[in-house]
């Protein structure tokens, strides 16, 4: 069962209230508005921000808990590493990325901008498929072939590297790391269906299902035989400067993330509409809502198991020191759950 963040809204409007003063700034009869624009990828992983986009409710909830001076919106950025880019430049305010990402993220900014998760909110799997013959199994991968990942520390690339353990042994996490092709997904599935410029591909919904469809292409297995499926794969954050001023917003963020999340579980027929009209599918309305009631369960804002991916990405090298706790890659109220 999800665990869900609610804040009491007298103390929620405490606390803004609080920030306001402390800033020397009173609380002014008018108040100019803050765009904050949150940046996305696309695809299903991110189906509870165009359920929030659709039905406007980052806005709505952000004037229920008294916060009437912000102005929402959702910007979508393909390519995974640009939208870190758009993150630290303050291109947009507040972005998703994946576990390894976060992590990174959060270790190299620590002596400037400081980068912080403000809530989790995808805990699906990735399935990997191949397009060549030859390879039946992940064990077939061979060392000419080619896997398109999103970015080259995206949860992709980490569950690539958990693959290689599972399938050839623990020292042979980084078996394929020059191998790595970085591919946004739509790029990929038609670079796996159309051509032989890529043998692999690790994938997410509604993309996975899409090339299962094609004759060319077969899967070799999901990231539920590796990995825990318990375990949250993206995130949601922003830099110092941004949150600073900003300390009112990740609470309307976790809140809208619930409501949407609740929306999905209750009614995928509805979040299905709602996802056709925010992106383009490569699947029909029918064959989407499929898709949807069964991983309708895999939205979440509390982080689960940031803690074991940390160290196993220090046992990997892939990060120099753990944080001593998954709250202090964090900030805002979700450091008030009970996360892992």
């Amino acid at each position: 069962m999800t665990q869900a963040f609610r804040m009491n809204r007298r103390g929620f409007l405490a606390t803004s209230t609080g920030a306001l003063l402390s800033a020397g700034l009173g609380m002014p009869a008018l108040a100019a508005t803050r765009d904050i624009t949150i940046g996305i990828n696309p695809g299903l992983p991110f189906l509870p921000y165009c359920v929030a986009e659709q039905l406007d409710l980052f806005n709505k909830t952000a004037k229920e808990l008294g916060v009437s001076d912000a102005s929402f919106n959702i910007r979508r950025i393909n390519v995974a590493t640009l939208l870190i880019d758009a993150i630290l430049s303050q291109e947009v305010q507040f972005g998703t990325m994946g576990n390894q990402a976060l992590l990174n993220t959060w270790a190299k900014t620590r002596d400037n901008v400081n980068f912080r998760g403000i809530s989790a909110y995808w805990k699906g799997k990735f399935s990997v498929f191949s397009n060549t013959d030859r390879i039946k199994s992940f064990a077939d991968i061979g060392p000419d072939d080619k896997i398109a990942v999103q970015g080259p520390k995206s949860a992709q690339a980490l569950y690539v590297k958990l693959a290689a353990q599972h399938y050839f042994g623990k020292d042979q996490a980084h078996r394929f790391d020059n191998q790595l092709v970085l591919l946004p997904h739509a790029e990929a599935v038609s670079a796996l269906t159309k051509t032989d410029s890529i043998q692999v591909y690790m994938g997410i919904s509604p993309y996975s299902e899409f090339v299962a469809k094609s004759p060319r292409v077969h899967l070799l297995t999901t990231s539920r035989e590796f990995a825990d499926p318990a375990t949250t794969n993206a995130f949601i954050g922003a830099i110092e400067p941004v949150y600073n001023k900003n300390p009112d917003i990740p609470a309307v963020i976790i809140e809208t993330l619930n409501r949407a999340n609740k929306l999905i579980l209750d009614d995928p027929k509805e979040a299905t509409k709602l996802y056709m009209a925010a992106e383009k599918s490569p699947l029909s309305q029918q064959e989407l809502e499929a898709v949807i009631t069964a991983v309708r369960d895999d939205y979440a804002t509390v982080p689960n198991g940031l803690m074991k991916v940390a160290e196993l990405m220090v046992e990997l090298g892939d990060l120099k020191q753990a944080p001593e706790s998954w709250k202090d890659v964090f900030t805002g109220p979700i450091t008030e759950t009970q996360g892992s």
